[in-house]
């Protein structure tokens, strides 16, 4: 029997069949497949009479289109019966435990409110634009949510990302902040990794170019310039990401970066060095990373100062004066 499936602007499943016009009580969830389904809350006889199961499933290609509201691009399969999609009206909630959360509003057939909440599961990444993404697992390839436009960092050093929708019933834009628990990483000297704390498999990989190789220690900042959600990335449009923090030393001679996190907690960045003497009493420190890949970051500090800090480290590495690349951490006992 041919009909159509659509979603009204009171995020509600319309069947429209021949001349008639059903609207079932119900509400959408999403299964462990990331398929769209519409539980009908009908009794067996409305169900009977109109010849429906108890539950509606819908498979496609999911999206997000330019008002945040999600969308569902249906398979080829079904278009013969249904609308090319199914839109529906909400707002991104949160992420969480490698999901995107989405909260929909409805209204019942006696005018009531209610509210319920969409899950998607799959995985946050970065693409090659720098533009944060998520990764709707599915049985074959996965569907991408592009989130357009720039992220920034709070207080808390985390990445937030920050929309705007427009309020159905005042008519005003309303501001969102979808902010994504983490921690950062330096990996390369190209690629500053941001770890989501809440899944297992999320991860911001950036392309990034360092502001200046050389580091003020006093200073207590890393900067990266990178172009965050342009197609063509262009120098005027490149944006500059800070890190703040301070510098220290770990026990056995490795270099600290300590920053500060949220609720007041303190993360640390490790580094692996090579250290190097000049004509100028000053001690460069040349940072690599876990598999001793120089990061391109040079911390450079006066015999002052580093007596200051460390004391105990600036006396050992006065043995190794007449030594360049030492490898610390490796090389050097505590």
């Amino acid at each position: 029997m041919s009909q159509t499936y659509f979603v009204d602007k009171n995020n509600r499943l319309v069947i429209r069949r021949k001349s008639a016009k059903l609207l079932p009580q119900g509400y959408f969830s999403v299964d462990n497949e990331n398929r769209l389904v519409y539980w009908l809350n009908e009794p067996v006889s409305w169900r009977t009479t109109y010849q429906f199961p108890d539950k509606l499933i819908f498979s496609g290609a999911w999206k997000i289109n330019s008002k945040y509201d999600l969308e569902l691009e249906l398979e080829q399969k079904e278009l013969a019966f249904q609308k090319k999609r199914l839109t529906l009206k909400g707002k991104l909630l949160s992420c969480e435990k490698d999901q995107i959360v989405f909260e929909i509003q409805t209204v019942n057939n006696n005018g009531l409110d209610s509210f319920y909440l969409l899950k998607l599961s799959g995985r946050w990444q970065a693409d090659e634009y720098n533009r944060l993404t998520f990764l709707i697992t599915k049985k074959d390839s996965p569907d991408t949510l592009t989130f357009q436009g720039s992220w920034q960092l709070n207080e808390n050093q985390q990445i937030t990302y920050t929309y705007q929708k427009t309020n159905l019933k005042t008519k005003s834009k309303v501001s969102h902040t979808l902010t994504f628990s983490g921690y950062w990483q330096i990996t390369s000297a190209k690629r500053l990794t941001y770890i989501l704390s809440t899944g297992a498999h999320s991860r911001f990989d950036f392309k990034v170019q360092l502001e200046s190789p050389n580091i003020r220690p006093k200073e207590g900042s890393i900067k990266y310039r990178l172009g965050v959600g342009i197609r063509e990335p262009r120098r005027e449009k490149a944006k500059i990401i800070t890190l703040y923090g301070a510098w220290k030393f770990s026990r056995n001679a490795g270099v600290i970066f300590e920053m500060n996190h949220r609720e007041g907690r303190i993360y640390r960045l490790e580094f692996g060095a090579e250290v190097n003497f000049n004509r100028n009493n000053q001690v460069t420190f040349k940072l690599t990373g876990l598999n001793r890949e120089p990061l391109g970051l040079n911390l450079t500090f006066t015999h002052k100062l580093l007596q200051e800090l460390n004391g105990e480290l600036f006396i050992r590495l006065k043995r190794y004066r007449d030594e360049s690349g030492v490898d610390l951490g490796v090389k050097i006992p505590w």
